[in-house]
C-alpha cells in the first residue's frame, strides 16, 4: 500500500466510531431551519464549522473518492455513488461534531501538538517530502486540510484520555459482587504427594506389593518403583502430586480418598494397574478478599472505564443528532429530521412483500443494518454502528494464565481516534 493511501488509512479515516442510538432527541415543537446557503447545521459548533454548505460537500464528495481508490468519480446511479455520497456527508459531520464536542469539553490542541502529530505521520508514512506533496496532489487535500483532521486527531485522543482518566476506581461492592461470583477463580483445590507405581499387567503390580512389603521406606519404593512402574514418576522414586481428576478413576478416587500412610494397591483403572500410597495432603485453600482485592481492582478498572466510554459515545451520538438538520437532497440517519420506515435501502423490494422468505432466489439483509465497508479502497471505517465490541474481563488473571503483555491487554480498549462517521452506513 502506499504511503498516501496509508496516510488516508490513519489520518482521514472516520473521527469517531458511533453508536447510533436509533432515536432522534426532542428539542422542543420547533426545530431550527438550515440556514440559507447551507445544506446541513449543526447547532453549538463554533467558527462556524457547524454550517455546511455544497461547496464543502462537494469537496468532500471528491476527497472520498479520491481516497477511495476510484479512478473517476462516480455518477449518480452507479454502484458507488450513493456510499461515496453518505460517506461524505458523514465526513463532514464528524469534524462538525467533534469540534464541537471538543470545544463544550473545554478540550484543544495547541500548534505544538499538532505539529508533533503531523511530523510522526509524515516520518511513519511518507519516505520522503516529495511523497507527501504527491499525496496532497492525488488526493485532494490542501496542507490547511490536512492540518485541520490532524488536530481533530489530537481531539479525540484528548477527549479520550479525558473520559478514561476520570474513572480511577471500582466500587467496593463490584469487587465483593466479582469475588463471589468467582470463587473458583481464587480457590487452590485438594492436592495429595503420593508414591506411585503403575504397571500395564496385575503380575507385576502383585510383584510390587510382594517387593514393598507392608511398610517400605521411600528408598524401598523407590526401587520397586524404577524397576517396575511404568509411570514418568519412576525417575523421581515414584513421587507425583495428584489432584481430583488426573488419575483415571477408580484409581483416581482410591487416591483422592485414601488415608495417609497407607500402601494401597493394585487397584486396576483401564488397562493398567496402580499401587500407590498417599504421603501428604494439601487442603483445600481460598484466598480470603482482601488478599486479591487489588488483583480484581486492576481487572475490572478497564471494563468500568469502558463502560463510561460506551456511555459517553452514545450520549454523544444522541446529542449531536438532535442538533443536526438535513436539506432533502443530504439527508442521512445521523440528521435529526431523518425519517425512515425501517427498511434498507440495499434491500431489494420483494424482501418486504409477502411471502419473501420463502423465495429461495430472494437474498435479503437482516432485519437491522449491519456494518458494511466504504466505497472501494475502504479508507474510511466500516465502524460498528451497532455497537463497539468490548473484550470484558471474566475473572482476574492469574499468574500463569497469560503473559504480562497479554495480561494487560485483558480489558481491551475503545479507540475514540475511531469515534464517529458512520462512513457508508
Amino acid at each position: 500500500m502506499s504511503g498516501a493511501r496509508k496516510f488516508g488509512l490513519i489520518v482521514f479515516g472516520a473521527i469517531l466510531v458511533v453508536l447510533f442510538a436509533g432515536i432522534a432527541v426532542a428539542q422542543g415543537i420547533s426545530k431550527p431551519t438550515v440556514p440559507s446557503g447551507d445544506i446541513i447545521y449543526v447547532e453549538d459548533v463554533p467558527n462556524d464549522r457547524g454550517n455546511i454548505t455544497e461547496d464543502d460537500y462537494n469537496r468532500a464528495f471528491a476527497q472520498t473518492w479520491k481516497r477511495g481508490g476510484l479512478q473517476t468519480a462516480p455518477k449518480e446511479g452507479d454502484a458507488q455513488y450513493d456510499q461515496v455520497r453518505e460517506a461524505a456527508i458523514n465526513d463532514l459531520l464528524d469534524q462538525a461534531w467533534l469540534t464541537g464536542e471538543a470545544a463544550e469539553m473545554g478540550v484543544t490542541a495547541t500548534d505544538r501538538e499538532i505539529d508533533s502529530e503531523l511530523q510522526t505521520i509524515k516520518q511513519d508514512q511518507f519516505p520522503t517530502p516529495k511523497a507527501f506533496q504527491d499525496f496532497l496532489k492525488t488526493s485532494g487535500f490542501t496542507q490547511e486540510e490536512v492540518r485541520q483532521r490532524v488536530e481533530l486527531q489530537v481531539l479525540s485522543r484528548k477527549i479520550q484520555d479525558e473520559i478514561m482518566n476520570s474513572i480511577t476506581e471500582v466500587p467496593d461492592t463490584e469487587i465483593e459482587s466479582f469475588y463471589e461470583t468467582s470463587k473458583d477463580s481464587f480457590t487452590t483445590p485438594e492436592s495429595r504427594d503420593i508414591r506411585l507405581i503403575v504397571t500395564d499387567n496385575e503380575a507385576n503390580a502383585q510383584k510390587a506389593i510382594s517387593q514393598l512389603g507392608e511398610d517400605p521406606t521411600d528408598e524401598e519404593f523407590a526401587q520397586v518403583a524404577k524397576k517396575l512402574s511404568v509411570h514418568a514418576s519412576k525417575t523421581e522414586g515414584g513421587n507425583t502430586v495428584a489432584t481430583e481428576g488426573a488419575f483415571p478413576d477408580p484409581a483416581g478416587a482410591e487416591i483422592m480418598s485414601a488415608e495417609v500412610g497407607t500402601l494401597e494397591g493394585p487397584i486396576e483403572a483401564g488397562s493398567q494397574f496402580y499401587v500407590f500410597r498417599v504421603t501428604k495432603v494439601t487442603p483445600e485453600e481460598t484466598k480470603p478478599i482482601e488478599e486479591v482485592r487489588d488483583q480484581i481492582r486492576q481487572q475490572l478498572l478497564p471494563t468500568i472505564q469502558q463502560q463510561a466510554m460506551s456511555d459517553f459515545v452514545a450520549d454523544y451520538n444522541a446529542k449531536w443528532t438532535s442538533r443536526t438538520f438535513c436539506t432533502d437532497d443530504y439527508t442521512v440517519a445521523r440528521c435529526d429530521n431523518f425519517e425512515s420506515d425501517g427498511r434498507l435501502e440495499i434491500a431489494d423490494p420483494k424482501c418486504y412483500e409477502a411471502g419473501a422468505g420463502k423465495n429461495p432466489d430472494l437474498a435479503c439483509p437482516a432485519p437491522i443494518a449491519l456494518p458494511k465497508p466504504m466505497a472501494p479502497g475502504g479508507n474510511s471505517s466500516a465502524s460498528g454502528l451497532l455497537g463497539q465490541t468490548q473484550n470484558l474481563p471474566q475473572r482476574p488473571v492469574q499468574p500463569a494464565d497469560a503473559n504480562p503483555d497479554e495480561a494487560g491487554a485483558a480489558g481491551g480498549q475503545i479507540d475514540l481516534s475511531q469515534l464517529g462517521g458512520a462512513a457508508g452506513q
